[in-house]
């Protein structure tokens, strides 16, 4: 088997319902996302994915849900509704605290399977950095 990765870096903000520190407030991160697809053969051109097609697909959803954007618990309307008021930024909710390994397996439940259900990969893992020295990894 034979893997490639690519990493696609957005900003973002959050907040941690319920934590007990400085996460609790309203506050923003350089994430980066890295996705490693894997294939059992090497397409025609000998690759296992074209990095171009994996930051198409993943950077066009980034862009367009994460990327200087803010992402909150779904219970955290009050707070998405203030900022939309007035910034009118929008805002992007989950179902659960938007933890780093919350927003990463948001990505592999819920937008991956989307993204890439048709290609002739499979993505194998990712690892989401919310700071250059903390990551989460799902597979």
């Amino acid at each position: 088997m034979i893997e490639c990765s690519r990493k696609i870096d957005f900003d973002a903000g959050h907040r941690v319902i319920g934590h007990k520190n400085k996460c609790q407030y309203l506050h923003g991160h350089r994430y980066s996302l890295e996705i490693t697809a894997t294939a059992l053969e090497l397409d025609e051109l000998g690759m296992v994915a074209d990095f171009v097609v994996l930051k198409k697909i993943m950077k066009t959803w980034i862009n367009t849900n994460f990327d200087h954007n803010i992402i909150l618990h779904k219970n955290d309307h009050k707070l998405g509704e203030h900022i939309s008021k007035c910034t009118g930024q929008s805002v992007y909710y989950i179902n659960s605290n938007p933890t780093a390994e919350n927003i990463a397996l948001h990505l592999w439940q819920d937008v991956i399977p989307l993204l890439f259900a048709k290609s002739s990969f499979r993505i194998l893992r990712i690892k989401l950095y919310e700071t250059p020295n903390c990551y989460v990894e799902v597979k």
